[in-house]
């Protein structure tokens, strides 16, 4: 892979960068409300003040804590849910980077070969954390100081009185609070995944299922039951989740999300489906029998119903 490909966000398909460009810069995982602060400041700077230039995001086609860190966190977001978050935004071109490829470059080299003669960058915006080059030692002030164009920098976003950080959304859905992280995310937490076959278990009580796992390296929220939206083909059903192992009827330790749809009868095998968590309901418990599981599930999806 090269140092990065420019994508054209309209269509997702691989062409030359623009001539100019007002970039963002970052990891921007799970796109979420101060992120969203940053791009819109870069569509309004185009707009008042560079209207010849194109919008654009330069990251990196897997996070820099991939590869940094002993034991990354877990992703908010997949590339191609950037990609439609970032269009929603109003971004016209994703440069997606190949970290290994940029992180022992010096900042000098970063913003000279790649900033300037590569992605054709005439103004940069970036969040006040920013960090780049060979050891992170590149900072904004740096940066406009080799840039020698302008660079507007995104200071800290707060929401009800709490930073916002992909760090902080991802301690909210490990610990259940998907409403809280839905506020500053801006969106429910979502994954789409395709429709694996389980064991059929659900059909036989009258509480058929569909079985799902999480992406590689997706978040995966904390066990329980939650109350969530499944989209398929465009059209959304209400959901009952159990995000787990089920340990009423399964011994092995495997996770995954199984989905009863409410109002919902079609077989779905092989086809992708999106979940967002909209509420937790309970942890996930091992019940002494069906009938007691039954029970519990039947109230489930009333409270759902009533969401």
């Amino acid at each position: 892979m090269s140092v990065f490909t420019c994508i054209s966000l309209a269509d997702g398909q691989e062409v030359s960068p623009p001539d100019a460009c007002v970039l963002c810069l970052g990891n921007f995982d799970g796109v979420h409300l101060a992120h969203q602060a940053l791009l819109k400041k870069a569509v309004q700077l185009r707009n008042e003040h560079f209207s010849s230039a194109a919008c654009g995001v330069f990251c990196f086609s897997s996070l820099s804590s991939d590869h940094l860190l002993a034991t990354p966190p877990p992703h908010l977001s997949t590339t191609e849910q950037k990609a439609e978050l970032f269009a929603s935004c109003g971004m016209e071109y994703l440069f997606l980077a190949d970290f290994s490829a940029v992180r022992n470059r010096s900042p000098e080299d970063f913003v000279e070969q790649i900033l300037l003669g590569g992605c054709h960058c005439a103004v940069a915006v970036c969040g006040f954390n920013y960090k780049f080059g060979k050891g992170g030692v590149g900072t904004p002030d740096l940066l406009q100081k080799l840039l020698n164009a302008p660079v507007w920098v995104q200071e800290e976003v707060k929401k009800d009185g709490k930073t916002v950080s992909s760090t902080e959304i991802r301690r909210l859905l490990l610990d259940g609070q998907a409403e809280e992280a839905a506020k500053l995310l801006t969106r429910p937490y979502s994954f789409t995944s395709e429709v694996i076959h389980g064991k059929a278990l659900g059909q036989t009580i009258g509480v058929p299922t569909i079985n799902q796992d999480f992406p590689k390296g997706m978040l995966i929220p904390r066990h329980g039951v939650y109350i969530t939206d499944c989209e398929i083909n465009g059209v959304h059903y209400r959901g009952v989740s159990n995000v787990g192992s089920h340990p009423t009827v399964d011994n092995g330790a495997h996770v995954n999300c199984e989905t009863h749809l409410l109002d919902f009868r079609s077989t779905v095998y092989g086809r992708e489906v999106t979940v967002s968590f909209l509420k937790f309901l309970r942890p996930e418990k091992k019940f002494d029998s069906l009938e007691s599981l039954c029970l519990q599930l039947q109230d489930d999806i009333r409270v759902a119903k009533e969401y």
